[in-house]
């Protein structure tokens, strides 16, 4: 009887210490909405882009100038799909999906030159 107690004492550690690894996993690879978090859109005229420090600026149509980071898993759609192509856009309407809380653009659209009026 004592063997049959052990081995179930054992069993029960192995499947507790599986449990807490499985437990860590899951927490160290969040969920892919988790990891992107909510995307934000800004539309607008862009500024300039510094390819050295990874930010380009946008400003809009009410004259604010945003930020924003970007990164090797920005998508550039448009401007040759590069950020060498977009740095060359200057003036160039663009929209942007950005991560809220980093400031961090998923993806750059460019849309076109500003119409002169």
């Amino acid at each position: 009887m004592k063997k049959i107690y052990s081995i179930l004492s054992v069993l029960s550690i192995i499947f507790l210490f599986t449990g807490l690894i499985v437990a860590q996993q899951e927490q160290k690879q969040p969920a892919p909405a988790q990891a992107q978090g909510k995307l934000q859109t800004f539309e607008g005229e862009l500024s300039k882009v510094d390819a050295t420090a990874k930010k380009l600026w946008v400003k809009g149509s009410d004259g604010k100038e945003m930020e924003f980071g970007y990164n090797e898993q920005t998508q550039i759609i448009g401007a040759e799909g590069s950020i060498e192509g977009l740095a060359t856009l200057s003036g160039t309407r663009v929209k942007v999906h950005f991560e809220e809380a980093s400031k961090i653009a998923a993806a750059i659209e460019v849309q076109g030159r500003q119409r002169q009026k």
